[in-house]
């Protein structure tokens, strides 16, 4: 395999994406053992739950969809990680299309196409009544980005082939969108897997505050794991 490159990732390649990402939370006890609890019984079905948010958010400007890539003894490129990188705040309305231009449309139709995706072909895997249950929750903790923290660069996800992993690949996705914030004067969030404190702290992000499970009547209470982590840009003495 060749060194890893960071590109953006192109619409074609959001099947293989959201591949990669269904082998990466395999195990999770939120995307893999809660949502997706048929998962070893109809493995071919787990990534549906991926690809169909990911053709939907991929239009949204505000996102930036990054993948690392090697290549092989043929010279074909390799995905081997996913990160989803999301501009919060005003400077993500910034980077939002004009108001007049058709392409908002993509979004909107996409969704509709989607859920008539997942009405067609609905994925064995998952459970019917969890697998929304993230967009569920955002209500009960997107508060926690306002004030002096509304402004930041938020990883939304990231996920590293399973064969690939111990490559420092996550570390490279995640150091990507570190360096982004850092350089717009912002603040660098990411909500954190279970068991993955440690490497979020290892990368750079230095302050643990609030909970994704947190708020009464928040459909993720009781599921472990979820804290939020920040890093703040460096200011001038």
């Amino acid at each position: 395999m060749s060194e890893i490159v960071l590109r953006d990732a192109r619409y074609s390649e959001l099947p293989e994406i959201a591949r990669v990402m269904a082998k990466a939370f395999w195990e999770d006890n939120l995307f893999g053992q809660l949502i997706h609890p048929h998962r070893n019984e109809y493995p071919d079905d787990v990534h549906l739950y991926w690809l169909r948010r990911a053709r939907v958010n991929f239009w949204d400007r505000r996102w930036r969809w990054l993948v690392a890539v090697n290549k092989d003894e043929t010279g074909r490129e390799v995905i081997t990680g996913i990160a989803q990188w999301a501009r919060l705040g005003d400077g993500g309305k910034k980077l939002e299309r004009s108001y007049l231009d058709p392409r908002n449309l993509l979004k909107p139709l996409s969704s509709i196409a989607m859920t008539i995706h997942a009405w067609l072909w609905p994925s064995r895997a998952s459970d019917p009544v969890q697998e929304n249950i993230v967009e569920r929750s955002y209500p009960y903790f997107d508060a926690i980005w306002s004030g002096k923290r509304a402004e930041s660069w938020y990883l939304e996800g990231l996920a590293v082939r399973p064969d690939f992993q111990g490559q420092n690949i996550g570390r490279k996705l995640t150091q990507w969108g570190l360096k982004q914030a850092e350089t717009e004067g912002v603040c660098a969030s990411v909500v954190s897997a279970l068991g993955k404190d440690g490497f979020y702290m290892k990368c750079g992000f230095e302050e643990q505050h609030g909970n994704a499970t947190h708020g009464e009547g928040n459909p993720l209470a009781g599921v472990e794991g979820a804290n939020i982590y920040w890093k703040w840009p460096k200011t001038d003495s």
